[in-house]
């Protein structure tokens, strides 16, 4: 609300500014003076395209497009993510995705300096200034080729994988933590003729003859099926890791990110609702 006098001084001051009188005042009114008339317009025409501007820019917010950036592993980046981000270009072409591959330190490294949008990787913490989303978990099991001394075994325990080489991840990368800590727990010493920082790699080389190793079921399902390779179930020996999507906390994610980050939730979640249904 404006009261008349606070009106009157800046009508004033707009008639100094633009070097004339915009009124003609009478008793009982105003009417416009030409420089006002033409004033006038001028002002309709800005508000207009203020109005088509705003309207513009409300626009440009709802439409998804530009980059992501995703920083990822190996085992995530060739085996779970191809077919989402398939099925994300197909609903949302205008959306370019770039894709970092590291080991997953370096990959939170490269989401704390800006450099991607999210972190994918495989466990479940929490870190300052990050947000995790579990999307979805990924079992592993231990493999090896069909031809195997311990293929086709009813009952292996922990202390038969002694007598046979591992191909493992690299010494120092978290999932290779997770695995010693496991035959540590169960008092289970192996060895490892060969390592690698990549699956697919440590796949090839089990296929090879060159060992047993601990792969994420994504990774093996194909070959499994093929007869390729063979799971080998030793009861004590059970490993799963989560899936998490991180995002830094403090930085708003733009529409596009937002719908990233949800495309990915709803692509698992049918999985997530079979899975409780299965277990009521």
């Amino acid at each position: 609300m404006v009261s008349q006098s606070s009106l009157s001084i800046q009508i004033k001051q707009l008639e100094q500014d633009l070097g004339g009188p915009l009124f003609d005042r009478r008793k009982g009114g105003v009417d416009l003076t030409e420089s006002g008339s033409l004033a006038y317009q001028v002002a309709e025409r800005v508000f207009q395209e203020l109005d088509r501007l705003q309207s513009a820019l409300m626009e440009t917010e709802r439409r998804i497009k530009g980059t992501v950036t995703v920083g990822t592993v190996n085992s995530i980046g060739i085996y779970i993510l191809p077919p989402i981000l398939t099925a994300f270009k197909s609903a949302f072409p205008d959306v370019a995705m770039k894709i970092d591959f590291k080991d997953a330190e370096r990959v939170l490294a490269l989401l704390y300096a800006g450099k991607v949008d999210f972190a994918i990787i495989p466990w479940n913490r929490r870190y300052s200034e990050l947000t995790g989303v579990r999307i979805t978990q990924n079992k592993m099991f231990l493999v090896g080729p069909p031809d195997h001394a311990l293929s086709g075994q009813e009952t292996v325990s922990p202390r038969d994988l002694e007598a046979f080489p591992f191909v493992g991840y690299e010494e120092g990368m978290k999932t290779r933590s997770m695995i010693d800590a496991l035959f540590k727990r169960m008092s289970v010493s192996v060895e490892y003729s060969i390592e690698s920082d990549n699956s697919a790699t440590i796949k090839h080389m089990v296929m090879a003859g060159m060992g047993l190793a601990f792969l994420p079921d994504v990774a093996v399902s194909p070959e499994i099926r093929a007869g390729q390779l063979v799971r080998i179930d030793v009861p004590p020996l059970v490993m799963s890791r989560d899936v998490v999507v991180y995002h830094k906390t403090n930085r708003t994610l733009s529409a596009t990110r937002q719908e990233f980050l949800s495309f990915l939730r709803e692509y698992f979640a049918p999985r997530r609702h079979r899975g409780a249904a299965a277990q009521r």
